[in-house]
Parts: C-alpha cells; structure tokens; sequence
C-alpha cells in the first residue's frame, strides 16, 4: 500500500481566470437578453416572448429604440365610394411640417384624376371638399375596429396605458361612429361587434382580458376587416401592438392585399423592440398611418392627435363623364399654402 502524504500550503485562486470567466458569462448573458428584447427572433418566438414581460424594468434601457412615426407632411388617400350617378367621395388626409392636419380646402387647390384598373387615369371635375366632421349628409360616416395585443411580451403598463388614455380618441371624435374592439393573442377574440354607443366601446377596452403565449396579428387585422369591411364611408383598423406576428394564418402580404382591396387604413401604435419596418409596410402600403414609442405613457398625448387628424379627413366630391369601377386607380395633386404633395393608389 502506498501512502501519499497531504497536501499543505495555501490554496491559489487564478483571479485572471475568473475574472476572463466571469466576463465571457457576462458576455454570454448579455447576448441572451439582446437576442430576447432587440431582434425580430425575440418577438418571433413565443417562449420567449412570454418571458419578456418579466423582464420590464430592461424596458427602460434601450437606447436605440427611438420613437417614430410618419405623421409629419404627409399625404394619404384613404377610399373611394360611388354617392350617385356618375358622383363619386374620395377621403384623404393631409398634414402639414409640424404633422398637425390641414383642416379646409378649396376646389381649386386640388387636382385629381381616376381610371379603372388596368386603364389610363382621366382628369375629374372637383365640386367640394369637406372636413369629414363638418359632413351632415350622413350621420354615422365612420367605422373602425380596434385591435388589442394580449400576447405574452406585453408588459403590464403598455395595457394599462391603452386602457388609460382610449378615451382620448373615442371622445376627440367629433361625429358620430361605430366600433368593434377585437383582443388578441395566439387566438382572436372579438370583444363587442359594431356598435355606436361610446361607454361600451369604452368598456369593452378596458375589460380585464388573459396573456396569451403568441402574437396572431395578422388573424386579428383579418377579423377585424372583416367586420367593417362592408361598411360605407370612412373605415379605418386601429392596432396596438408590442411584438412581431409568430403564429398567423394568414401572411402579412395578404393582409396589406386585403386591406387594399377593401379601401381600409391601418393606423398602428407600436411599443417595445419589435420590426418598426413592419408597422410601416401595414400602414404606408394601406394610406395609414404608423406611431412607433418605446414609452407607452405618450398615448395620453398621441390618440388625441390621432383623433384630430381622424376629425379633418376630407370628403372630396368629384364628377366623372363615364362610371368608374370601384376599387379603381387614383392620382391626386394638392397645392396648398405653398406646398404641393402627390399621392397616387
């Protein structure tokens, strides 16, 4: 039997080695928490995303997350319906550099032109412009649906701050509307159908509703265009929203098609590290409009603009020599107050 004699002397921690340790771990953590909170794979993936919310107080601490929006000097045109015979309404917005609305027109300011798909435009003859809240022909001449994200990555005071200030649009309408409020999150829910009476479009935004695991945006902006989209007049959706889309059935270029199709903007309020770039296709590609904030806190002041800007769409009357098929193609020119913008659809 050999006998081995124990060890003496003072244990040696290799401090540089811990040290290169500790940091390659830092590293590693680091990477985690930005693969969760800035890239469209952390929004992507639904495991993930229902961890984010715990993780709120990184929240607060994302310097390249910066707010945006494209309400600035903008120009958008919105839908098209027939009101007689040979008598169309063309509903556009316009902004000016400080992105407030441009709030009256005159005829002469506006040229415009319209064909059917697949044909050359022809000039129209412009009889009025009217602020769509000036415009007594209809009483109820706006219909939108409001579409709530439920899913995992949403944190608390993102609802909290939609619940809040909501009324800073339903109450900033000046005339009167329907709405339908839909919640998502893996699955759609339709929370109220149409319906004009304010307190439970209200009421239906503010109920207490479960976190979902998953982001079904797109069902949840299919739903809701399904909804309004046999209506008359102005039609807008309204979407809140913190992440990308991981589990839809339906594809973002459907549902920019579908949207088109059915002349219906999407006007989208986007929160925390998702992919700004697809808030901007949804709402440019459909003449909407996107708001991007890291600080859900500034809807106290973004839906009463919102509402200002829905209250000052115009109601553009035009005349035509010949009917024109309806979705058909449109070319609209403004000069005003020494600037001009074109849009063409």
């Amino acid at each position: 039997m050999v006998e081995v004699a124990p060890r003496s002397g003072p244990l040696r921690i290799h401090i540089k080695s811990c040290l290169v340790f500790l940091f390659l771990l830092l590293l590693l953590l680091l990477g985690i928490l930005y693969s969760m909170f800035g890239t469209s794979w952390g929004a992507s993936n639904s495991i993930i995303e229902s961890a984010r919310r715990y993780l709120s107080i990184i929240n607060k601490f994302r310097p390249s997350a910066k707010p945006q929006n494209d309400l600035k000097s903008a120009l958008r045109v919105h839908c098209v319906e027939s009101i007689g015979v040979k008598r169309y309404a063309l509903y556009f917005s316009m902004t000016d550099s400080n992105s407030e609305p441009v709030l009256a027109f005159s005829p002469s300011e506006i040229s415009l032109s319209v064909g059917d798909l697949g044909a050359s435009r022809k000039p129209v003859i412009v009889d009025k412009v009217t602020p769509l809240h000036m415009f007594n022909q209809w009483n109820e001449r706006l219909f939108f649906s409001a579409i709530m994200d439920y899913s995992g990555s949403m944190f608390a005071e993102d609802i909290e701050n939609i619940k809040k200030n909501c009324s800073g649009l339903t109450n900033g309408i000046l005339f009167p509307f329907q709405a339908n409020v839909i919640k998502f999150s893996g699955s759609v829910d339709e929370r109220i159908p149409l319906t004009a009476d304010k307190t439970k479009i209200e009421s239906a935004i503010c109920d207490g509703y479960p976190i979902g695991d998953s982001t079904s945006l797109y069902n949840a902006i299919d739903q809701g265009l399904t909804a309004i989209q046999s209506q008359p007049h102005m039609r807008f959706l309204l979407a809140t929203t913190d992440g990308n889309d991981n589990s839809s059935s339906i594809s973002l270029d459907e549902t920019v098609r579908r949207l088109k199709l059915h002349g219906v903007s999407a006007f989208i309020f986007g929160f925390g590290w998702l992919k700004v770039e697809v808030l901007k296709k949804i709402a440019e590609d459909t003449d909407g409009f996107y708001i991007y904030t890291p600080d859900s806190s500034e809807l106290s002041s973004w839906f009463p603009k919102l509402a200002k800007i829905i209250n000052n769409i115009q109601v553009l009357e035009f005349s035509t020599q010949n009917d024109v098929s309806i979705p058909c193609t449109i070319d609209l020119t403004i000069k005003h107050a020494g600037t001009e913008m074109r849009r063409t659809k």
